[in-house]
């Protein structure tokens, strides 16, 4: 996905490091600022929007992003953990709320009778799917490159994120919910109002995201025996 109103796509676009230096160097500028959730919030945002980077280069994203508010952090001596708490509940706010847009458009794009092909559509829903594996290891593996009280935060933040989950993949889960039960929106309008193809790619769509959130509750269940045993 390039904004919050494009479908994911399996294409990949990674940005140059010019773009992952100014990004980071925007973080740590916004560690200064009073709301750090929010100032984390709207730049993760508007990189989004602006396509200066798309949901399939997550990784890159959180990692210059986490690494440039402890940079910040650190230059003020601000508190780490409360700083870096508060940046990555921005970031994932941001993000949750552009996976759930492109899981949208992807509805309207199958009632309106586009053609997927089945593996771009799994690999869109899959991408949607691995939104938050994807923020859980980007953070662990900016903690392996960091030291000090950084590594150290970061490292903790990872491990809580992957047992408590993340707001992005809430909001995943339950857009994949959606698309699995038959494309809401569609089947309140009524199948008769659709056309044959918007019918079958509604279907096929449907069929797909039901694949998928399946395997993604094999995995959560298999977790949580994980957690308990």
């Amino acid at each position: 996905m390039n904004d919050a109103n494009t479908p994911v796509t399996s294409e990949t676009s990674i940005p140059e490091n010019t773009q992952l230096v100014q990004l980071h160097d925007e973080a740590a500028a916004a560690a200064s600022a009073p709301d750090l959730h929010e100032r984390v919030r709207e730049l993760t945002a508007r990189v989004l929007h602006e396509r200066r980077m798309a949901l399939n280069d997550i990784r890159e994203l959180v990692v210059a992003i986490s690494s440039g508010v402890g940079s910040g952090l650190t230059a003020r001596g601000g508190e780490m953990k409360d700083g870096l708490k508060q940046a990555i509940a921005g970031l994932d706010e941001a993000v949750g709320s552009a996976a759930q847009a492109a899981s949208y458009t992807l509805r309207e794009a199958a009632t309106q009778g586009q053609a997927f092909k089945d593996n771009e559509l799994k690999a869109s829903l899959e991408q949607l799917r691995d939104l938050e594996a994807q923020i859980v290891e980007a953070l662990k593996q900016t903690a392996s490159q960091s030291g000090g009280k950084l590594k150290e935060e970061l490292g903790y933040l990872s491990d809580h994120l992957k047992i408590s989950g993340t707001r992005t993949g809430e909001q995943v889960r339950e857009a994949l919910q959606q698309l699995a039960n038959g494309v809401k929106a569609s089947g309140a309008a009524g199948r008769a109002g659709l056309s044959e193809s918007a019918s079958t790619a509604t279907e096929r769509l449907s069929l797909v995201a039901s694949g998928i959130l399946e395997a993604l509750s094999d995995s959560l269940k298999r977790q949580s025996e994980r957690l308990r045993s």
